[in-house]
């Protein structure tokens, strides 16, 4: 029987080091050099493009054994998309754009160039099937494990067809994946797993089996690279490659393979397909709505922009799929990483003449608008849902503060001080107004509530002013009778680069610590930019940092997610009578050198 023998990696764009580093260690350099060391292994390789850059920058020894053994025939590396994009979420010219760029890459860098194509985290849309031959490729591998409906479409290689266009599968055994999986999962022993791998290699009946084992989920087990000798020692010399396998054999069969989700890479639970997936997902939702309306304000702009070709080369890049994954986007790491481009797309536009970005836009999709305030040092989104501002970029350091930080940045509510309940208002829709045709003030105003039986008003003004925001909260009793037992709080979720410090006159306002000041310094040397909170008048004000446990490739591990500041004011009104809290918000540029802000994880 011959087999073909493959080995992929899918580590996103801004994954730690560490993981960098485990990757070369446990696996790929030990699986090169036994490629390398036995003339009769060939092997089929994918690896992203950040992992190729990662190696040339650090270990620029692998990609030039990489590149010997593509010369002598032992390697085929397989093409994909540029910067692992989801190739059916975004245009078909687009598409072959980022397979043609990252084959080219391959082509220039290992002196071969491809003839397969790999779907990144194995997201398949028959949509696709014509940009293959589009970008000179002659065949897909991908498994036919269908998550969907737990079947298996195909063992053996088969021809599919889309809009007329002809395009050769190679499928993954999917009983190696499931293996692969169950070790990653911890549902078996590493001994179990060689064992298991040694019995299936024994029991295959197929012509031509392709055998594709995830490196990503290899690595965090010490000694698993042992498999591939499993499988080379079971199999025997048999290896082939499909450009080698295609040359001596004729392939008949055909097969549709419908658009879905394809292998053991992620779970996708009881969702049919990627973009419920992100429907259902109000964090996923809102990366893919933020990316949709930066290409087609792009799109739909004069042609004659000089730097066109740079932003959309931004533009590839701030359609990474690690923002649609939520084993992935929920790493604040690879999340801020991904998420840096489409900041650096968004302050490129602004700056351009006669670009106009959406004064109003719903890129969460949840029917409630956003208005845009654009200005030289800070790109807002003011959310008419609960009338927050739900993105914040500072221009100069490609941040934004308020990137998946709770509820965003001033989100009202209100404590019961009686029960400790807190009443949370930004979920509420209020009616948001912009008051100057430079839309640098708004006025919104909450919903109807009750505290208690008291009827209450709350409305709020926004002042936009070069690197400072200036919030006017207003508070109002509607009744005859006289309004306490009540706390108003506002709340400022600031997803920093790190933790930082947060001072005031008092001294510094440690975690879980509070301080009754009139301002507030948010800094520290990591960062690249300072934050300075004044307010009207004296508060009591506590902050508290979040930290957020994520499953990594190499084990669970908590990393710093942002920084929450709640300010308290209590509220003692008497008959039809208003209170106001004002906010001053400012953020500056540290003049001084910064060291890198790399994300401060712990195991």
């Amino acid at each position: 029987m011959e087999y073909i023998l493959g080995a992929y990696s899918q580590l996103p764009f801004g994954s730690p080091t560490e993981e960098y580093e485990t990757l070369l260690a446990q696996q790929l350099k030990p699986l090169l050099t036994m490629v390398y060391r036995n003339s009769s292994i060939k092997l089929l390789l994918r690896l992203g493009i950040s992992e190729y850059d990662y190696l040339e920058q650090n270990h620029p020894e692998v990609n030039m054994l990489i590149n010997d053994l593509c010369r002598k025939g032992q390697l085929e590396i397989l093409s994909s998309s540029y910067y692992d994009v989801v190739l059916s979420l975004i245009p078909t010219h687009e598409r072959t754009s980022h397979i043609e760029k990252t084959t080219t890459y391959i082509r220039k860098n290992f002196s071969k160039r491809p003839r397969g194509l790999w779907f990144y985290n194995q997201v398949f849309n028959s949509t696709t099937v014509p940009n293959l031959s589009l970008s000179g490729l002659d065949y897909i591998v991908i498994s036919t494990y269908n998550q969907v409906n737990g079947t298996v479409e195909a063992t053996r290689p088969f021809y599919t067809e889309e809009m007329g266009k002809p395009a050769l599968v190679f499928p993954i055994d999917d009983r190696f994946c499931k293996e692969t999986a169950d070790l990653y999962n911890s549902v078996i022993s590493l001994e179990k797993y060689l064992a298991s791998v040694r019995k299936l290699c024994s029991e295959s009946t197929n012509s031509i089996s392709t055998i594709m084992l995830n490196l990503d989920q290899l690595m965090g087990e010490s000694g698993s690279v042992e498999v591939f000798k499993v499988i080379t020692d079971t199999l025997g010399e048999k290896c082939t490659l499909p450009g080698l396998y295609l040359s001596e054999n004729e392939v008949a069969r055909t097969h549709y393979l419908p658009s879905g989700i394809y292998g053991r890479d992620f779970a996708i639970g009881k969702l049919t397909s990627i973009k419920q997936l992100i429907y259902d997902s109000p964090k996923l939702s809102r990366n893919y709505g933020i990316v949709n309306m930066l290409r087609d304000t792009l799109r739909d702009s004069k042609r004659n922009i000089d730097d066109r070709k740079s932003m959309e080369q931004i533009l590839m890049k701030a359609s990474s799929s690690s923002l649609y994954f939520p084993n992935e986007c929920n790493n604040p790491a690879i999340a801020r990483g991904v998420n840096k481009y489409s900041c650096e797309m968004e302050v490129a536009l602004s700056k351009v003449p006669n670009i106009v970005i959406p004064e109003q836009t719903d890129i969460d999709f949840d029917r409630v608008p956003e208005s845009l305030i654009a200005g030289k040092a800070n790109i807002a989104y003011l959310s008419h849902r609960g009338a927050v501002l739900s993105r914040f970029i500072i221009s100069s350091s490609l941040c934004d503060l308020a990137f998946h930080s709770g509820d965003g940045l001033f989100a009202d509510s209100f404590i019961d001080e009686r029960t400790n309940k807190e009443i949370k208002l930004a979920a509420k829709p209020y009616e948001v107004t912009s008051l100057d045709k430079k839309r640098t003030d708004f006025f919104a105003k909450a919903p109807s509530m009750m505290l208690g039986k008291i009827p209450v008003n709350l409305t709020k003004r926004y002042k936009f002013r070069q690197s400072t925001v200036i919030v006017e909260i207003e508070i109002e009793n509607l009744s005859d009778t006289r309004l306490s037992g009540f706390t108003y709080m506002n709340t400022i979720n600031i997803a920093l680069p790190c933790e930082s410090d947060v001072g005031c006159p008092e001294g510094l306002i440690k975690d879980g610590g509070s301080s009754f000041t009139q301002s507030l310094m948010v800094s520290d040397k990591s960062c690249p930019f300072s934050i300075s909170v004044v307010l009207g008048e004296e508060a009591d004000v506590s902050r508290t940092d979040f930290r957020q446990k994520t499953r990594t490739w190499l084990g669970d591990k908590s990393f710093y997610e942002y920084t929450q500041l709640r300010i308290k004011k209590k509220l003692s009104l008497g008959p039809y009578e208003d209170t106001r809290l004002t906010i001053g918000f400012r953020t500056e540029k540290r003049k001084e050198k910064h060291n890198d802000t790399t994300e401060q994880s712990t195991s």
